[in-house]
């Protein structure tokens, strides 16, 4: 009975965990994708009354930008306020007033498409500097977290990035104050924000935490199904915040958006706190564990021990012939021996609380202030011989997660300026909202009903997966770059692309399986996912400067050269997984 009450409250809390996870992703997803949009129409408006205050329409996404021209003659754009074209009754006037709204409409085109390129670099460059600010803080932060999960429990580290999302929302709302100057001082505000929510770990720290407090509490079998959950939780929470996003901007505004966020992140806040189990036991606890059983192999008599210097004792009761003699020799050892154990205790007390204070702040300071110690401890771990060489196989997988990082980070900033770019097109916000509420829509899906069935049935394995979201992903990069004049093919290749969600899924689960995620592999499972943290949050500096540089260049001439770009660094991953499903097969 105690042992389904135990399982029960694990399942209680693991649900509790997910949804928790869920809450906080959505909020971010407002604030990841709303940022993103609340950037570059500042930089849009700040820019065009530096230059020219006739262009803001171009700030509004081409909303309205098609809605004021017509066509004449042959497909040139002519202001409808030019009606009085119609008021013309001879032929050759209405000729010659055609012709001078054409070059007219000409030179302004040409001021359109100076100002739009304009517009588009200084944004990506704002975009770069604000996700720097925001990853860099939060790459030495969750090096810290990967110490204290093996102090305090999960829930209560997850409590930070909580909180860090509230004060930088605090600034995003300072950002819109009216004295303010939209370039650069309200721009400021917004990077200050976005450092705060990386010195707390953003979601980074999210989902290392939930990610090592699920895997603690499930079973190896579980492990696949556990994870695809989470990161189909992920996505849903992703869909469902650029849902809400389109919605804030269509029918209220950026205000009320930040004040829902602040509002889910004290939901999260409470849940953390109050209704999740512990997953780690009090320190004190621990040290009285430690002290009572030092005690105890001290009360037993005649049994060789060892001491606290490693040195062979033995206790031993002096006997004599003498009743009274060895009365009082018993005594006085059981005194003696009383005494010693007290004086063990407390030594061992003052040792044991003296050595983790001192071991606690010595980790501390190492991980904030000695960074080359950092490397080496890290070096060390990555390159640590195992057996079967499993050590190869895991550096492998991971380099795998840091090139797909880098290519997921890079398309994310990108992404935003390339389809608003596309005239043709004629995008706006609400509809790059839905794309990626369709495109993370449908990853929740596969990874919520679909993969439980295939785990069920044992249909593919987790390479097999991977393979697959790899190919549909380079699909979908080569529709946006290639095909990239209507919307219905930008959405499709949002449905096409969706099997990506299991690349990161499945490479999580085989590197908990090579692992086998025992009592004593809990701590090298927890630094693996720590790593793999880290390496995301340095991948997306180094993809959105490498991205950022390249559409800058290209953009004049071929601004869909990035994609082409990005669906070939799939190219080397695909090799190496297939390489990793020949080596690893007995072992996954």
């Amino acid at each position: 009975m105690k042992t389904f009450w135990i399982k029960h409250q694990q399942t209680i809390s693991i649900n509790l965990v997910i949804f928790c996870f869920l809450i906080y992703k959505m909020a971010e997803s407002l604030l990841q994708y709303g940022n993103r949009i609340y950037i570059y129409t500042n930089v849009c408006k700040g820019l065009i009354s530096q230059l020219n205050g006739s262009f803001y329409q171009l700030c509004e996404y081409h909303v309205q930008d098609y809605k004021q021209y017509k066509t004449v003659g042959d497909d040139n754009p002519v202001s409808i306020n030019s009606s009085v074209i119609d008021n013309v009754t001879d032929d050759l006037q209405k000729q010659n007033r055609i012709n001078d709204l054409r070059n007219m409409n000409d030179s302004v085109e040409s001021d359109i498409h100076s100002i739009q390129i304009d517009i588009q670099k200084l944004s990506g460059w704002y975009l770069l500097l604000y996700r720097l600010l925001a990853n860099i803080p939060a790459m030495l932060t969750c090096l810290l977290y990967g110490l204290l999960m093996n102090r305090i429990s999960q829930n209560y580290i997850m409590l930070i990035p909580c909180l860090g999302s509230i004060l930088s929302c605090g600034l995003f709302l300072s950002s819109l104050l009216p004295n303010l100057k939209l370039l650069p001082d309200s721009i400021i505000f917004t990077l200050i924000g976005a450092t705060i929510y990386g010195l707390c770990g953003k979601s980074n720290a999210i989902s290392l935490c939930a990610n090592s407090y699920i895997i603690q509490n499930t079973t190896i079998k579980k492990r696949t199904y556990i994870i695809g959950r989470l990161l189909g939780v992920n996505f849903f929470g992703l869909a469902l915040g650029s849902l809400l996003l389109g919605i804030f901007y269509r029918y209220l505004n950026y205000f009320i958006m930040i004040l829902f966020v602040i509002i889910g992140n004290l939901l999260v806040m409470i849940i953390l706190f109050i209704l999740i189990k512990n997953s780690k036991k009090c320190l004190l606890n621990t040290l009285s564990y430690s002290i009572e059983e030092v005690v105890n192999q001290f009360d037993r008599p005649h049994v060789k021990q060892k001491d606290l210097n490693h040195n062979d004792t033995t206790t031993t009761t002096s006997t004599t012939s003498n009743t009274t003699t060895t009365t009082n020799t018993n005594t006085t050892t059981n005194t003696t021996t009383t005494n010693n154990n007290n004086n063990n205790e407390t030594s061992f007390a003052n040792t044991f609380i003296y050595k983790e204070h001192k071991t606690y702040y010595q980790n501390i300071i190492t991980y904030l202030l000695k960074l080359l110690l950092i490397i080496k401890s890290s070096y060390r771990f990555l390159f640590n011989k195992q057996s079967n060489n499993k050590h190869i196989y895991l550096l492998f997988i991971l380099m795998t997660i840091f090139i797909k990082q880098i290519s997921k980070s890079g398309e994310q900033d990108i992404i935003l300026l390339y389809l608003l770019n596309q005239s043709n097109l004629l995008w706006n916000t609400e509809l790059y909202a839905y794309y990626i509420t369709c495109y993370y829509t449908l990853m929740f899906i596969q990874l919520i009903i679909l993969l439980p069935i295939i785990e069920k049935k044992n249909l593919l394995n987790d390479f097999n997966l991977i393979l697959i979201g790899l190919f549909t992903e380079m699909i979908r990069l080569l529709i946006i770059g290639l095909l990239n004049y209507n919307k219905l093919l930008i959405f499709l290749s949002a449905i096409i692309g969706s099997p990506a969600c299991f690349i990161i899924t499945c490479t999580k689960s085989i590197i908990s399986k090579l692992i086998n995620n025992d009592n004593n592999n809990n701590n090298e499972l927890n630094k693996y996912f720590s790593i793999i943290s880290i390496l995301e949050i340095i991948s997306n500096f180094i993809g959105s400067l490498l991205f950022t540089i390249i559409y800058n260049k290209s953009i004049n001439y071929y601004s869909s050269l990035i994609f082409i770009l990005d669906a070939c660094l799939n190219i080397p991953i695909i090799i190496i997984f297939i390489w990793l499903k020949y080596k690893l097969n007995k072992y996954i």
